[in-house]
């Protein structure tokens, strides 16, 4: 975990933290939008893209430890900067899309729809919100651009980590990718599997099957369950972090590994105890 380059580490943290959950909050939006749950919609838009924009930040040399919280339009300010002529500063009409599903405004009124109504505030119904046509349409181009940007623009392909895909451009940097390969996406997205049926045919089935409080009929209780339901074996999960963690106090600390873990700290707001605990072990480390 500490031995590998630490613009691989930095790649790998940002994926663990910021990219694979932004991957399930979009996931979320895209199912709240099509189901008609439109506040949720925008509240997980709103996750996603503040996810993937402080994940190139990041790999870009930009702290987000402070300064930020969930304010997508500050971020986007500072990916304009960072990423100058790369920044996704423009959001165009799929060729496939009716001309009437679409309209032509600049990115930082979406964005800043976004930021307004996917604000924490929303989810208490504070907050009004409109829908327009072409939001869901905008929140894929963006989320997809941004996602793309996922990388450290002058990283070398190839030196940090190997990916076959870009055999071609070994030796040359990401920001040349970006540019030459418009489809292709860094990482590839991991998405749910299985069928939308599996609690029946009806959105409303999800409240009600195995629900024994929230009674309808018997017909709930007896619909076989997916294993997802009541696990005979209870999944688990350990975080990026506590792994990261575990692993610091059973090694001996290299100057790569103390590089790493600042770079951690001082590029993400990781909570006061954890940020202490990983201090400490620094703190006890012979070089220190």
């Amino acid at each position: 975990m500490f031995d590998i380059p630490l613009n691989h580490f930095k790649s790998a943290f940002a994926y663990e933290f910021f990219i694979a959950p932004s991957d399930r909050n979009y996931f979320f939006a895209r199912f709240a939008k099509i189901y008609g749950i439109d506040e949720e919609f925008w509240w997980q838009a709103q996750q996603t893209i503040e996810k993937l924009f402080k994940a190139g930040l990041i790999l870009n040399g930009v702290s987000v430890k402070n300064g930020y919280n969930h304010d997508i339009e500050k971020l986007w300010s500072k990916h304009k900067k960072i990423f100058g002529d790369l920044a996704v500063t423009n959001l165009r009409k799929p060729h496939e899309l009716d001309a009437c599903y679409w309209t032509d405004l600049p990115v930082e009124s979406f964005i800043a729809r976004v930021n307004q109504m996917g604000h924490p505030d929303s989810r208490y119904g504070l907050l009004s919100y409109s829908n327009h046509e072409d939001d869901l349409f905008k929140f894929d181009q963006l989320s997809f651009e941004l996602r793309r940007r996922t990388v450290g623009l002058d990283w070398i392909v190839g030196d940090d980590f190997p990916d076959d895909r870009l055999a071609e451009f070994y030796g040359q940097p990401y920001r040349n990718v970006i540019v030459q390969r418009p489809e292709h996406q860094i990482r590839s997205m991991k998405t749910p599997k299985g069928s939308i049926t599996v609690t029946g045919e009806d959105l409303e089935d999800v409240i009600h099957s195995w629900n024994f409080p929230y009674s309808r009929n018997d017909a709930d209780w007896k619909r076989p369950a997916p294993p997802s339901v009541a696990p005979k074996i209870p999944g688990f999960g350990n975080s990026y972090l506590y792994l990261l963690w575990n692993k610091l106090k059973d090694i001996e600390l290299t100057e790569l590994a103390i590089e790493q873990v600042e770079w951690l700290l001082g590029s993400i707001k990781i909570g006061r105890d954890a940020e202490e605990e990983f201090k400490k072990l620094i703190r006890m480390a012979p070089s220190h």
